[in-house]
């Protein structure tokens, strides 16, 4: 679902017919969509897995997906290959991070609702 907005995204951004949408809050959404989605990611796979590790590995693979598929878009766009790869680093690496924030929360909160003692 995410590669798919990021997709969507990618070609609003990079057509030339719709170069009357604003710039500025396109690019604010294709970034804040994908690190919200990332820290989702993280949380939910911390609850199922009840590893911060798993949620951040979870979370990766979801950057790496979604990185993929925007560099792919902009490659049919006639942009450089290079997005491709600098795509899925970028992220992977924000999955990483977005995914552990999301984990941590998760934990935190999960252990504040445990009232064992």
């Amino acid at each position: 679902m995410l590669s798919a907005f990021v997709v969507l995204l990618g070609f609003v951004g990079l057509t030339p017919e719709l170069s009357w949408v604003p710039e500025v809050p396109l690019l604010a959404v294709s970034v804040l969509v994908p690190l919200v989605g990332y820290g989702v990611t993280g949380f939910q796979a911390e609850r199922r897995s009840g590893r911060v590790r798993s949620a951040v590995f979870a979370s990766a693979v979801a950057g790496v997906v979604s990185g993929l598929a925007g560099g792919v878009t902009f490659v049919l766009f006639g942009k450089s290959l290079l997005n491709v790869p600098v795509g899925m680093a970028l992220g992977c690496a924000a999955g990483a991070v977005w995914g552990a924030a999301g984990a941590v929360l998760s934990a935190r909160s999960r252990k504040g609702l445990d009232t064992s003692v």
